[in-house]
């Protein structure tokens, strides 16, 4: 655990300044918390024992004084802290996405869209404690303890050996309580996270599952599910109230000890009654922070267990391997693929057996396949999502593996068949493609896809929701088409048109296209007379049809 927990504070990379300053305020708030309590035992003291005025009145002044300074003291190192976390987070925000952008579709694709949210989101925001219930309490008590150690070994060895021991046996305590949180952080981490997964997916396939008559068993499984993550919580709830009847016990004894040594020095003249009742209020100030740790003692499992799981979305192998030295983009190259032959995902059986094709600069290929036939391998395989297991694939003569993956996206464009489009306006979706296109330009976009009756401004739903599935595939279409691409792949992009009005966009697409290479995949053979040439995927094999063969097909 401490491993993977260390692991995450170095990838933190906190500005040194404000983790010095955090850390600065702690000790200052510890200091103030020690004069406070003591220099308030020590008043009250030299008040009964008849002190004089002047005294009282100094030391009156030095106590409000530090009163006034621990509260702001308090506030800021929280605020401080804080700053510290939330920039910790955008680091492992960014670190995260990079992981996860590198892994997919490849070493990542047995999780679920749930699963995967579920890691990006909540273990991460778990992650905020690491710094502010984790390593605040454990800097507190530390700082604490031992300034209160060294006053009261000063003013009375024995009370200071009493303390320190008592501390001691307590961290030993809220060791002992937490050693057994683990399982139940992980078992809790482990269902919270197949919870959320199966809530994800029951509400993007709320729909489907309705019509299948299967909803109420995926509410049913999610009800199990929490209450197993329920039952996990309970454990650890019990687990929490005991380690504080532990520090409370321990911290009581602790207190009470050092009293009585206070008492007994009095008695024996070592020091004074007023200084007797200081040193007590210093053990009280001293205990204080142990409840702080032991929460954090408890809460670091559950941590630990979340870094544990975004650990082993880094632990995925690469879906490719990015070149050391780079080659630059042959404008204008023919695509050449030969005898190539990959899998789905890595694991999986072999999808593409024996697959050879070629597209130059403005030609229309189109490459007909059933469902399953891996179209959409081809596609992760020209992207470089997914590097091919036998055979090679060039663009202008350069292999893909040797070009960076950033350049060949910024120059191959994808219309896949479940595109995604984000919550805004229509413009916002469009600009997503092509940031710095003109009005007119994201007009033009929306004609040639018959959008024309959408307006820039008009709002669209979270993944397009407020949208119908034609005008969801078209507005990602027009998106696709502003980029400009070198080489365009569409896959399915007619999907949820009728043959008529998908036949006219398709046409207008091309035109738009210019002198970019387009591969269509799709299964509707009425779409693949103005072609150059047509590919048929069976079998894991690529075949070309001749005119005969295309003619029979369109028969």
């Amino acid at each position: 655990m401490r491993w993977s927990l260390a692991a995450w504070l170095r990838r933190a990379r906190p500005e040194r300044r404000r983790l010095l300053e955090a850390i600065g305020i702690s000790l200052l708030a510890a200091a103030a918390s020690l004069a406070l309590l003591g220099g308030s035992g020590l008043l009250v003291g030299k008040a009964a024992g008849g002190g004089g005025l002047a005294s009282l009145g100094a030391l009156l002044v030095v106590i409000e004084l530090v009163a006034f300074l621990r509260a702001p003291l308090r506030y800021e190192e929280r605020i401080v802290t804080h700053r510290v976390a939330l920039g910790s987070m955008v680091r492992w925000r960014s670190w995260l996405y990079d992981v996860v952008a590198e892994r997919l579709p490849g070493s990542l694709s047995s999780l679920s869209s749930g699963e995967l949210l579920e890691r990006a989101v909540g273990d991460v925001d778990a992650l905020e404690d690491l710094w502010v219930r984790l390593a605040l309490p454990a800097l507190s008590t530390a700082a604490t303890g031992l300034l209160a150690s060294v006053v009261l070994l000063v003013v009375l060895p024995e009370a200071g050996a009493l303390f320190a021991g008592g501390v001691l046996l307590a961290v030993v305590g809220i060791a002992v309580v937490a050693r057994g949180a683990s399982t139940d952080a992980e078992a809790e981490a482990r269902w919270r996270g197949r919870a959320s997964a199966a809530t994800t997916d029951l509400v993007v396939g709320l729909t489907e599952l309705t019509v299948a008559g299967t909803a109420l068993g995926s509410l049913e499984r999610i009800a199990d599910l929490e209450g197993l993550r329920a039952a996990a919580a309970r454990r650890a709830g019990r687990r929490r109230g005991l380690g504080l009847v532990v520090v409370s016990l321990l911290g009581g004894l602790t207190i009470l000890g050092v009293a009585l040594a206070g008492a007994h020095g009095a008695h024996h003249g070592q020091l004074t009654a007023a200084e007797a009742a200081a040193i007590t209020l210093v053990a009280v100030a001293g205990v204080e922070p142990l409840v702080g740790l032991l929460l954090a003692a408890l809460r670091a499992p559950e941590v630990a267990a979340s870094a544990e799981r975004l650990d082993e979305l880094a632990a995925a192998p690469l879906a490719v391997a990015e070149p050391l030295k780079p080659r630059p983009w042959p404008e204008g190259g023919e695509l050449v693929l030969e005898h190539v032959r990959a899998l789905a995902a890595p694991g999986e059986p072999e999808l593409l057996h024996e697959v050879s094709l070629r597209l130059g600069a403005g030609e229309r290929v189109a490459l007909l396949g059933s469902s399953g036939a891996g179209k959409s391998t081809i596609c992760n395989l020209l992207l470089r999502f997914l590097d091919p297991t036998g055979g090679l694939i060039t663009i202008g003569g350069i292999p893909l593996a040797e070009l960076s993956s950033t350049e060949l996206r910024g120059h191959v464009a994808l219309l896949d068949q479940s595109p995604t489009l984000f919550g805004g306006t229509v413009a916002d979706c469009l600009r997503l493609g092509a940031p710095g296109a003109a009005t007119a330009d994201l007009r033009e976009a929306l004609e040639l896809v018959d959008l024309g009756e959408l307006s820039l401004d008009e709002l669209v739903a979270e993944d397009g929701a407020s949208l119908s599935g034609g005008q969801r595939r078209r507005l990602a279409l027009a998106r696709v088409l502003l980029r400009r691409p070198s080489l365009l792949l569409l896959d399915e992009p007619t999907a949820g048109l009728d043959e008529l009005q998908g036949l006219a966009v398709l046409e207008r697409s091309l035109a738009a296209a210019g002198d970019a290479g387009v591969l269509l995949l799709t299964h509707r053979v009425v779409e693949t007379q103005a072609f150059d040439r047509v590919y048929e995927l069976a079998g894991g094999v690529l075949s070309e049809l001749d005119g005969a063969a295309r003619q029979r097909l369109l028969a």
